[in-house]
């Protein structure tokens, strides 16, 4: 068997894009991968792909690591960060497909076994529309009727750097609200996209640890591991950070400094499957636990969920409470919510079935702003 063709596709998400990669071999057996292409990267994932499929067509799809090594490491001078291990990983998660088709087994098993039957989730994309107390609670509680027994949300709009009391009061209310909605057994997930100070980071936590909270994701920016840890000492609630990791030479820094208690590695920017399990077990040896980070489509939620089916540590796995209408379109799954969970599945390879023509039905196009936040600053609501 070897790789006949390795194919783009650029999709309309509405307020993003998604990536998906599709691998076609000589048997007929395809795969699908995707990789995480937000703020107007998908025309840099699909240039990257494009030069570099030739590592991939021609070769044996069942040897993973030898062509997840020409990705990751053939590119010298760009080894190590975004784009080379976006593609290396959608890369990878299509072969790992095709071997879960090829054996007819599913991929947690081709990984090592599994260790549970169902993942934990909790949601984020639920917070929609108007930052005030009234729209959060309504969206909260929708979320939670759904199933959902967790919520994430950046509550912080255009603030950076630290709060003043005013804006502290602001993003309490907001909380506040919430709680109200849904009670004291929902888990709540803070996400500040790294905007805070040392000093800021504390006292932000300081002031909503009332308001119970899950996790305090990537308070501060990673690159200075040790502020990090500094914070995650500082601070009464766990800290997460990990989502813009892409090796495991910055993970096993994040882990021996204790830079945080949740590690979020992403599948679709890591490079492959098992480097994600080798960060799994870094973290284990040090105590810590793996929240994944999957504010991804169809392909990457399978891909995670196999991956987490085997991950001792596991904490919880990110998943989008809400899709475009036509995700099912492109992306035909089973992988719904039920009871704060999704069930591992056992159909052979991800469990998912690729509509390449679908795909090509909403090609994504450049939006208004290729970043995550817009024009005044604020976090984009989808």
């Amino acid at each position: 068997m070897r790789v006949t063709d390795v194919e783009t596709f650029v999709v309309d998400a509405d307020w993003r894009n998604w990536f998906f990669v599709q691998v076609t071999t000589d048997t007929g057996i395809t795969g699908v991968g995707e990789a995480l292409s937000g703020e107007g990267l998908t025309a840099a994932l699909e240039a990257t792909a494009e030069a570099h499929k030739h590592y991939v067509i021609g070769e044996d799809p069942l040897n993973r690591k030898g062509i997840s090594r020409k990705l990751r490491r053939y590119p010298f001078a760009w080894r190590g960060g975004k784009l080379i291990n976006a593609v290396a990983a959608a890369v990878d998660i299509a072969l790992w497909d095709i071997a879960g088709k090829h054996y007819g087994e599913p991929v947690w098993k081709l990984l090592g076994g599994k260790v549970r039957d169902e993942i934990p989730v909790y949601a984020n994309g639920w917070h929609i529309g108007e930052r005030t107390p009234e729209n959060y609670a309504h969206h909260a509680k929708k979320a939670v009727d759904a199933g959902y027994p967790a919520l994430k949300c950046d509550p912080f709009a255009h603030y950076e750097y630290s709060l003043t009391d005013d804006q502290l009061d602001e993003v309490a209310d907001l909380l506040e609200a919430v709680r109200d909605a849904v009670g004291w057994d929902v888990g709540i997930g803070l996400d500040c996209h790294g905007r805070f100070t040392r000093r800021g980071a504390i006292e932000v936590a300081e002031a909503l640890s009332e308001y119970d909270i899950m996790f305090l994701e990537e308070p501060v920016e990673l690159e200075d591991r040790e502020v990090m840890a500094d914070v995650t000492q500082h601070v009464d609630m766990p800290v997460a950070t990990g989502e813009r990791i892409y090796n495991n030479e910055t993970m096993e820094d994040v882990v021996r400094k204790q830079a945080c208690d949740i590690v979020q590695p992403d599948v679709t920017n890591y490079g492959s499957l098992q480097e994600v399990q080798h960060a799994a077990s870094m973290a284990k040896s040090r105590y810590m636990t793996v929240a994944p980070h999957n504010p991804n489509a169809g392909v990457s939620t399978a891909a995670s969920v196999h991956l987490c089916a085997g991950i001792e540590n596991l904490e919880v796995l990110e998943h989008m409470s809400r899709d475009v209408d036509w995700a099912d379109e492109i992306i035909d799954h089973d992988f719904t919510v039920e009871d704060g969970s999704i069930e591992v599945p056992d159909e052979p390879g991800l469990g998912v079935t690729f509509d390449p023509d679908a795909a090509r039905e909403y090609p994504g196009e450049p939006k208004d702003s290729h970043s995550l936040f817009d024009e005044d600053g604020a976090l984009k609501r989808p």
